[in-house]
């Protein structure tokens, strides 16, 4: 039994998203600020600001943010203006961003498409396997 935390800044009108280690979610979400995934989620991630995959989290989907840190696992596309992969990650699928960092360790498998001064938007297509 897991939870997904939704909590709010009303000053900055920042919202802040978790699913937590135990937590299995299935579905999109669309998430206007950031999210933290630690377990698992089935879905696509849309129109956030900053994903974060802790070191045990998945996400089996698509994740279109500003900022991705990938700590754990993804299989999917990514589109991002940047994206963080930490030495234990693993990715699997097409990644479009304007800047990465890839520590030493991490696994990418798939297409990718760095640079660019247009912002990245979910609707820029993503190079074919």
């Amino acid at each position: 039994m897991g939870f997904l935390k939704k909590d709010s800044d009303f000053e900055s009108g920042e919202h802040f998203s978790i699913v937590s280690a135990e937590c299995y979610f299935q579905g999109t979400l669309s998430v206007q600020g950031s999210l933290r995934v630690d377990g698992r989620l089935e879905g696509a991630v849309d129109n956030a600001r900053h994903v974060i995959v802790g070191d045990g989290g998945r996400i089996a989907g698509d994740v279109t943010a500003q900022v991705v840190v990938c700590g754990g696992e993804i299989e999917g596309n990514i589109c991002a203006d940047m994206l963080e992969v930490l030495a234990k990650s693993r990715i699997k699928g097409d990644i479009r961003a304007k800047k990465m960092i890839v520590e030493e360790g991490a696994r990418i498998e798939g297409h990718c498409a760095i640079g660019g001064e247009e912002e990245i938007s979910e609707t820029d297509s993503l190079p074919q396997k």
